[in-house]
């Protein structure tokens, strides 16, 4: 059985249009793309078929975006690995203990500090002692807080695969728990909570007011 011309006509004129438009296509985008861009077209087609309609524009109708170099990759993955925010905060929190150890040993009274003979009004060299011991030993302190609690949040948002609040509430109970328990059980329970609810605090203010 034969078909009518008349019928075969316009699935031929279908064909030509599409063929057509998909070289069209095909010269608006090589005047657009970059040449990463092009491979990575070229990657996707090959996988997915070469029926696919490619966009002409990226989000919000802006150009779109070009391979990352591997080294900014690399850069950016680095920064964003636990290993780094542990000791981001491991040196802030040493900075802040340094800081917290000088202002107290300012601002105490000359009594609270230790001298060479008992009785003797401290001198510079005894007030410059004082304030090296209380900032080394603040800066341990929280160089250790900062250090355990960003270690913790970072892998807690690692398994959740999520970045909320909650993250820095597990990560606080975790850290206090941990820090108090060398005290004793009650220590650890009162720490666990206080560093939770302080977590909190902190982490619902820099999400939603900073």
């Amino acid at each position: 059985m034969l078909l009518d011309p008349s019928v075969l006509r316009p699935i031929q004129y279908h064909k030509e249009q599409e063929q057509l438009i998909n070289k069209t296509q095909s010269q608006m985008m090589s005047n657009v793309l970059t040449t990463g861009d092009r491979q990575i077209y070229s990657l996707i087609d090959r996988l997915m078929g070469s029926k696919r309609k490619w966009p002409l524009s990226g989000p919000n109708n802006g150009p779109l975006p070009s391979a990352v170099p591997k080294e900014e990759l690399r850069v950016r993955n680095f920064m964003e690995s636990c290993v780094f925010k542990a000791g981001i905060s491991c040196v802030g929190g040493c900075v802040i203990g340094v800081g917290l150890g000088v202002f107290t040993a300012s601002i105490d009274p000359m009594s609270t500090i230790q001298t060479s003979r008992p009785g003797e009004i401290p001198t510079l060299k005894d007030v410059w002692r004082e304030m090296k011991a209380r900032s080394i030993g603040y800066a341990k302190n929280f160089a250790i807080v900062g250090l355990v609690f960003s270690t913790i949040e970072c892998n807690i948002e690692t398994y959740r695969a999520k970045a909320d609040i909650k993250n820095g509430t597990y990560a606080g109970f975790v850290t206090g728990g941990l820090l108090g328990f060398r005290a004793g059980l009650q220590a650890g329970v009162l720490g666990a909570l206080f560093f939770a609810t302080f977590s909190t605090a902190v982490e619902y203010y820099l999400m939603y007011h900073y």
